[in-house]
């Protein structure tokens, strides 16, 4: 009895040699794939606001839409249409007087409008222009991007891919290896740089009271992703 146990226990470790042996002779990876590059925008977000101050505040709520429908005829003229605007802000602020020891005294309102305009590059420093002279007094900032953000990084996510198996191949053909199969992907991280001109810049780019030379720059797109692979 004992020795057929035995033979049975030999017979076993002969028959799992090869499953072991296939084992072994796989390599797994890890590679990182990036990619990145610049495009140029053709788009662009104008963001302003229209801010109305007075003691009364029906005059400062009636000022201030006599200078935003200044603002949109001057648009309308350049042929932005009311679909490119809107309106993602409105705000009333009472505007108050500090004295020491005594309580706040109120000495009037402001009344702030805050417009985006979506437009074509070209037309940004014409509007730019257009819509300080009907009155806007506060040009908060300008983004150039591309017209569809999702496209550009499905894009960038394919390019890294793409590298990180180019690698994986570089690496198993040093090995005289080939890769077998994926086993996993990991996305690291989608990012996505309009260019922002903030309102000091523009503040710059207009003294002369002409149309500012804005450019647009480019917009940079990348990504990141690790891909696991078998070598055989």
């Amino acid at each position: 009895m004992f020795k057929k146990t035995i033979l049975l226990v030999a017979m076993s470790l002969l028959l799992a040699v090869p499953a072991f042996a296939s084992e072994a002779s796989k390599t797994v990876v890890q590679v990182t794939g990036n990619s990145q590059k610049e495009v140029i925008p053709d788009v662009a977000k104008i963001t302003l606001s229209v801010n109305s101050v007075n003691a009364s505040l029906d005059k400062a709520k009636n000022e201030n839409t006599q200078i935003v429908n200044r603002v949109f005829a001057s648009l309308n003229d350049q042929g932005v249409t009311n679909e490119q605007i809107k309106t993602n802000t409105y705000q009333v602020d009472p505007i108050y007087n500090y004295e020491k020891d005594k309580l706040p005294k109120l000495e009037g309102y402001r009344v702030t409008n805050g417009l985006e305009i979506r437009t074509s590059i070209d037309k940004v420093g014409i509007l730019v222009n257009e819509v300080t002279n009907a009155g806007a007094n506060e040009i908060n900032s300008i983004r150039f991007e591309t017209a569809n953000e999702t496209d550009s990084k499905n894009e960038a996510l394919k390019d890294a891919v793409a590298d990180a198996m180019k690698k994986a191949e570089i690496i198993a053909n040093t090995l005289n290896k080939r890769v077998a199969r994926v086993t996993l992907v990991n996305e690291s991280g989608v990012f996505y740089h309009p260019v922002m001109m903030e309102s000091r810049m523009l503040k710059a780019a207009s003294m002369d009271g002409a149309a500012p030379n804005i450019q647009a720059g480019k917009v940079t797109i990348g990504a990141t992703v690790q891909v696991t692979v078998e070598l055989e």
